[in-house]
């Protein structure tokens, strides 16, 4: 049994990593077509685009000496609580109907007596009521992340790295289960799209085994105890969510809906050839594609990450309303490469040795990957939202064609039956892009930082992201009046 499971891991590794395998029409169409109805947008995050959020785990990371590149300071971005109105104007502008955005549990609870009286701070529901508010004036639906990487300093100190920390502690799962049922009831009438997590799977492991996000551990177990807790986490705030938000807002008879957002990428061997790489590459995809989602849809327990489930658990079944996928690019695995325990050879995903061409920060722009992890997602059964999928681009040089190619990619999906329903681009605007600080402009409206305004200037993937939002269609002749791409024109390191 155990050889047969082998032989048919290394032949399904084996048409996923060649690219010419993945399933298609036999001529390439000359444009394709998007669903009535399809969200248009853009995502953020409340501790890349806001300030004032010291009290955090990420706060007090960025402050750590070499934690941060060129160490940009969380509060010199966009100040995106302080141009509400400007950003949503841009949005509409932009032909816009919806906008990724997150709550941070820091703002509402500033300290744990806060949070355990029930105590929110009025001026941090005020701001978010503000923007629910433009939001809503504006006819844009928000999609609303309740985690996305970032835990109150009372949940998680990075000084403090021997304790347990953030989704380690005995008390995570009550607390963030308790924050979703308290959102759910305040904004329950103002958001119909709700992700629990935002890349559970790069959290745990930037975070807790190499040590380059908050809270900056380094421990394979701590790591594995992260993910773990993340799906049991996640199906509680889903429970949670559905309880406390039974508002129709789109009068279509359902509730809220509720997923994930889970970070794909594509592992390919280093060598396809190499047996023992392409069975490395497939382990890589189960441990950072499948296992998160296998939990929290079909309620698998697999926590030594070898793929074949100890338990189901009722409890986690079917707990997932969508499949959010934010999308990059491609990871190169090798067997012979460094090896940690449960995960198996690290894969590598900057400055890979590939002829294509790569983004600022060195990964590769690979849109036919896109059709990959688009048709993995498929394979859930879930309508399937673009929660992120962008480009480093300070020049200006390749956001166009990138988005242009990688929605192509996306319309031939859907017409090989990928119920996709959004595309939310990251990012609405440059922001602080983590430990990589300020360096990698992803955004579609480039930030001044030298302007004490922070203005905003559109970049030129924002006409044609418009168009396509109007006209629910993409020509591939429109792709092919595109410039090619300008392999790593601003170089920048991304983590």
């Amino acid at each position: 049994m155990k050889r047969i499971q082998s032989l048919l891991i290394v032949a399904s590794a084996l048409l996923a990593a060649c690219s010419d395998a993945l399933p298609e029409v036999s001529t390439e169409p000359s444009s394709v077509a998007f669903p009535k109805g399809m969200l248009w947008g853009a995502a953020t995050a409340g501790f890349q685009v806001e300030k004032g959020l010291a009290n955090t785990d990420w706060g007090i990371f960025a402050g750590l000496p070499g934690t941060i590149q060129k160490s940009g300071k969380p509060d010199d971005g966009p100040d995106a609580l302080a141009h509400i109105d400007e950003d949503v104007a841009a949005m509409t502008g932009a032909g816009f109907n919806a906008y990724r955005l997150s709550i941070e549990l820091a703002r509402i609870y500033p300290d744990r007596k806060s949070f355990d009286d029930d105590a929110p701070s009025a001026e941090g529901l005020a701001a978010y009521d503000a923007l629910f508010a433009s939001l809503n004036k504006a006819k844009v639906a928000p999609m609303v992340t309740l985690h996305h990487f970032v835990w109150p300093s009372y949940m998680s100190d990075p000084t403090k790295k021997k304790e347990p920390q953030g989704w380690e502690r005995d008390d995570a799962t009550q607390v963030f289960t308790e924050w979703c049922t308290r959102m759910g009831k305040r904004y329950g009438d103002r958001a119909d799209l709700w992700v629990t997590i935002n890349e559970p799977n790069v959290e745990a492991s930037v975070g807790y085994l190499a040590g380059k996000f908050a809270p900056g551990v380094v421990d394979v177990e701590r790591m594995a105890t992260v993910m773990r807790n993340q799906v049991e986490a996640h199906a509680r705030c889903f429970d949670a969510l559905h309880a406390a938000d039974t508002t129709d807002v789109d009068n279509d008879g359902k509730p809220a809906l509720v997923g994930i957002a889970q970070h794909q990428r594509v592992y390919e061997p280093a060598d396809p050839t190499n047996e023992e790489d392409v069975v490395a590459a497939e382990h890589s995809r189960y441990a950072w594609n499948l296992w998160i989602m296998n939990g929290i849809v079909r309620g698998e327990v697999d926590d030594d990450f070898d793929g074949t489930p100890e338990k189901t658990d009722p409890m986690r079944v079917g707990r997932a309303d969508f499949f959010g996928l934010n999308y990059y690019g491609v990871s190169r695995v090798a067997a012979a490469s460094l090896r940690v325990k449960y995960l198996g050879s690290v894969p590598l995903q900057q400055n890979l040795p590939t002829e294509r061409p790569k983004a600022d920060n060195g990964w590769d722009i690979y849109p036919r990957g896109f059709a990959t992890v688009l048709d993995e997602a498929a394979g859930y059964g879930l309508p399937i939202y673009i929660t992120e999928n962008g480009i480093a681009d300070e020049t200006d040089v390749n956001r166009s064609r990138f988005v242009a190619e990688h929605l192509f990619e996306l319309g031939k999906a859907q017409t090989r039956g990928a119920d996709v329903r959004g595309y939310l681009h990251w990012s609405l605007m440059d922001n602080f892009e983590w430990a990589a600080g300020f360096c990698p402009r992803f955004g579609l409206y480039r930030v001044d930082y030298t302007d004490p305004l922070r203005a905003r200037t559109p970049t030129k993937a924002v006409s044609l992201l418009k168009d396509v939002a109007a006209s629910n269609a993409l020509d591939k002749a429109t792709i092919d009046a595109l410039p090619a791409y300008t392999s790593q024109p601003f170089p920048c390191a991304s983590f």
